[in-house]
C-alpha cells in the first residue's frame, strides 16, 4: 500500500509542475493556428490534425476559469503524464523495482523537450504518447501474442495516424515486433479482419475535417468538403509531403551538420551520465532479447538520426534552428525504453558486488542527481505561466488599426497570433481580416468581389481581385502585415510599424509628416528585444517575436530610402532594428546600403554587407549588394573577379545582370 501511495505522490507531483506550467499566452509559432481551429471548430494546417482539433474543441467548452489556449493546452499535459504513466508500466515490468521505475520517469519527466512540449499546446506531446503507447502495447503483444493487445494496436496504429504523421517512422520498428507472430496476425483471416476494422476506426477520426469544413469555420484549411481537398490536405501538398532524401537545394554538409548537432543536443538535453545509461541499456538489452533490441534500435534510428538527416534543411536563424529542434523530442522518448536495461544492469552487477544490496540503492542514487538538476536548469524555461509575448503581439498588431479597418494577413506567428485574437478573444472586431487563399474563410472579400462583379459583370477574371480592392479602399483603410499580390492600381505599401497601408500614390505624405505620424504610433508598442527577453520566451521559435519588431523598422528604412531618398535618415531606423535585435541580416543589409548613399563609407558599408552574410550566407541577394560595393568601392579587380566567379559557382548566374538596388 505504501509503495502504490508513493506512486501516486510521484505522479500528482509532476502533475502539479505541469499544470501551474502550462502557458496562458498563445506563445508563438503553430500554436495559434492549432488553438484557433481547435476553438472554431476548424481545420487546422496541413495535415489537419484532426484529434488534437477535435479533443481541442471539446476541452475547450470545460466550465474553467483560464484562457481558451490553456484550456487546449491540457492536451499537452495529460498527454505527457499518460506517456510518463506507460513508461512506468514498461520499466516496472522490466526491473520489477520501483525505485528504478521512478528514477526512470523522472528523468525524462524533467528533461527539457519532454517537459516543454507538456506546457504549450502544440502537436508533439501527443505524438510523443503515441510513440510510447504504440511501443508498449507493441511490446505486450511480442512477449504474449495475446490477440488483445494485437487489436489494441491495430486501433491506435490508425488513430495515431490522425495525429502526426511523422509517427509513420516508427511503423517499422512496430512490424520487427509484430513478426514474431507472423502466422497469428497475417495467417489468420479473423484476426486480420479484425485489426484492419480496428485500424480504420481509429483512422476514422479524420472524417472530422470534413465535418468541420462543412460547417465553413473562419480557419479551415485546403477546405476539405470534397475528395480532392481532402487528399490535398492529408498529402501536405501546400508544403510538399515530404523532403527529398537527395536534395541538390541542400548539400550533404548542411545535412550532417545537422545530425551532428542533433547528436550534441542529446548531451544538453540529457547529461552525459543519462547518455552513459541509454548505451549501458542497449547492451543489457542485446544480450537479453536481440529481437527487441533491433527494434529499438531500428525505431531509433528512423526517428533520430535518419529523420534528422532526411528533413534537414538550410537554416539561416535561430528561428530556423527552433523548427527543427522541435522534432529532436520524437526519438528521445524512444532513447527512455533503454534506460530500464540500464539501471537494472547496474544493479544486478552492484548486487553481486556488494554484501548488502541495500548498498546498490545507495549507488543508484547518485543518478538522483539528474533529474533534480534538470529540474532546477528547466523550470524557468519551462515555466510558462506568466509569458505575454505572443498575446502582446497580437494585441500590438490588432491595436496599431483605425476603426473600421481591413488587415490582410499572412506568414506564421504573426498571422496565427492575431486570428487567437481576433476570433477566439475577440479583439477589434470592428475590423475584417482577409486570410491568404486556402488557409482561412474570406466572407468579407468573397462578399465584396460578389457584389463587384454583380456591379461590373464583364470585369476580366484576373483584374477582379484588383478592382475590388480599390472599391474597398474608397470606403475603408486597407492594411497588411505582408505584401499583397496584386495591389490595387496607383498604390504602394506604406510602413506603419507592424503593418503596411495601402496608400494611393498621390496620397503619400511629405516626409516630415510621415516620420511624425510613424513615431506617435511606435510609441504605443511594446517591443520585446532580443536581449532581454526572459528564459521562458528564448524556447524554439518565439525568439523570432524581436525580429519582427526589428523588421518593422527595417521597412520604415527601406521606405525613407526607396520613396523619400533619405539614406541619412534611414540609416538611423537600420540602427534603431540593430538594437531590438542585433541578428537581423535585413538590417545590417540596410544599413550598409545607407551608409555607403549617404557617406561613401565603403569600409563600413562592406563590413556590415559581410556581417549580413555571415549570418545568412545563402542569400543571393546579399552577394549582390557584396559585389556591388566591392566595384563601386573599387577593391582590389581580383578581389572582384574572384567573387564574381564564386558567385556563378554558387548561384549559376550572372552578377552582373542582377544588380538592382
Amino acid at each position: 500500500m505504501l509503495k502504490k501511495i508513493t506512486v501516486l505522490i510521484f505522479f500528482l507531483t509532476i502533475a502539479v509542475v505541469y499544470f501551474h506550467n502550462l502557458t496562458r499566452d498563445i506563445y508563438s509559432g503553430d500554436v495559434g493556428d492549432l488553438v484557433t481551429a481547435a476553438v472554431v471548430g476548424g481545420v487546422a494546417h496541413p495535415p489537419g490534425y484532426p484529434l488534437f482539433t477535435l479533443l481541442g474543441f471539446l476541452l475547450n467548452k470545460l466550465p474553467l476559469v483560464i484562457p481558451p489556449v490553456t484550456k487546449v493546452g491540457l492536451i499537452s499535459v495529460f498527454a505527457s503524464l499518460a506517456g510518463l504513466v506507460v513508461l512506468y508500466k514498461f520499466s516496472l515490468q522490466i526491473t520489477k523495482n520501483i525505485f528504478l521505475s521512478l528514477l526512470t520517469v523522472s528523468i525524462l519527466s524533467f528533461s527539457y523537450l519532454y517537459w516543454l512540449n507538456a506546457e504549450i499546446p502544440e502537436v508533439f506531446a501527443l505524438n510523443n504518447f503515441f510513440v510510447m503507447i504504440l511501443i508498449y502495447v507493441n511490446y505486450r503483444f511480442y512477449l504474449t501474442g495475446e490477440r488483445r493487445f494485437l487489436f489494441l494496436l491495430a486501433f491506435l496504429s490508425g488513430l495515431s495516424l490522425t495525429h502526426h504523421h511523422t509517427i509513420l517512422f516508427l511503423f517499422p520498428a512496430l512490424l520487427v515486433l509484430v513478426g514474431k507472430h507472423l502466422k497469428l496476425v497475417f495467417l489468420n483471416k479473423k484476426n486480420l479482419f479484425i485489426s484492419i476494422l480496428l485500424f480504420l476506426a481509429g483512422f476514422s477520426v479524420y472524417s472530422y475535417v470534413f465535418f468541420a469544413a462543412l460547417k465553413n469555420p473562419p480557419i479551415n484549411w485546403d477546405n476539405p468538403v470534397n475528395l480532392k481537398n481532402f487528399i490535398h490536405l492529408i498529402l501536405r501538398k501546400d508544403y510538399g509531403f515530404a523532403p527529398n532524401i537527395v536534395n541538390k537545394a541542400v548539400p550533404l554538409e548542411v545535412k550532417f551538420i545537422h545530425l551532428i548537432t542533433y547528436l550534441k543536443n542529446l548531451v544538453l538535453i540529457f547529461s552525459y551520465q543519462v547518455i552513459f545509461i541509454f548505451i549501458i541499456g542497449a547492451v543489457g538489452l542485446f544480450k537479453k532479447d536481440k529481437y527487441l533490441f533491433l527494434a529499438l534500435s531500428l525505431a531509433y534510428f528512423l526517428t533520430g538520426p535518419f529523420f534528422i538527416y532526411y528533413a534537414g534543411t538550410a537554416v539561416t536563424s535561430v528561428q530556423g534552428m527552433g523548427v527543427i529542434e522541435r522534432f529532436y523530442v520524437f526519438s528521445t522518448v524512444i532513447l527512455m525504453f533503454f534506460v530500464p536495461y540500464g539501471f537494472l544492469l547496474i544493479k544486478n552487477y552492484l548486487d553481486e558486488k556488494l554484501s548488502n544490496k541495500k548498498y546498490s540503492y545507495i549507488l543508484l542514487g547518485y543518478f538522483l542527481i539528474v533529474p533534480v538538476l534538470m529540474f532546477k536548469y528547466n523550470l524557468p524555461k519551462t515555466d510558462l505561466s506568466k509569458t505575454e509575448i505572443g498575446n502582446i503581439l497580437a494585441k500590438n498588431v490588432l491595436n496599431s488599426l483605425p476603426p473600421k479597418s481591413v488587415l490582410f494577413l499572412s506568414g506564421d506567428t504573426t498571422t496565427f497570433n492575431t486570428w487567437y485574437a481576433y476570433y477566439v478573444l475577440g479583439w477589434r472586431r470592428d475590423i475584417d481580416i482577409v486570410n491568404p487563399p486556402g488557409v482561412g474563410n474570406n466572407i468579407y472579400l468573397d462578399s465584396e468581389i460578389n457584389k463587384y462583379k454583380k456591379k461590373y459583370p464583364k470585369t476580366a477574371v484576373n483584374k477582379i481581385i484588383s478592382l475590388t480592392l480599390d472599391e474597398i479602399l474608397k470606403k475603408r483603410p486597407i492594411f497588411a502585415n505582408k505584401s499583397i499580390n496584386p495591389l490595387p492600381k496607383n498604390t504602394v505599401l506604406v510602413p506603419r510599424g507592424l503593418v503596411f497601408q495601402v496608400v494611393k500614390k498621390e496620397d503619400i505624405q511629405a516626409k516630415v509628416s510621415y516620420l511624425s505620424d510613424f513615431e506617435k504610433n511606435w510609441r504605443k508598442v511594446k517591443i520585446y528585444r532580443n536581449e532581454t527577453l526572459n528564459i521562458s520566451e528564448q524556447n524554439f521559435i518565439t525568439p523570432e517575436m524581436p525580429l519582427i519588431y526589428s523588421n518593422a523598422l527595417v521597412h520604415v528604412g527601406d521606405f525613407l530610402d526607396t520613396n523619400y531618398k533619405d539614406p541619412e535618415t534611414a540609416e538611423h531606423y537600420y540602427r534603431r532594428a540593430l538594437w531590438i535585435d542585433k541578428t537581423n541580416t535585413q538590417a545590417y543589409s540596410g544599413l550598409s546600403i545607407s551608409l555607403y548613399k549617404a557617406y561613401r563609407d565603403c569600409g563600413a558599408a562592406i563590413e556590415n554587407m559581410k556581417m549580413a552574410l555571415t549570418l545568412y550566407p545563402i542569400w543571393k541577394a546579399y552577394h549582390v549588394r557584396l559585389y556591388y560595393l566591392y566595384k563601386q568601392c573599387k577593391v582590389n579587380k581580383s578581389i572582384i573577379q574572384q567573387y564574381k566567379k564564386q558567385f556563378k559557382r554558387q548561384f549559376n548566374l550572372d552578377v552582373e545582370k542582377q544588380i538592382k538596388l
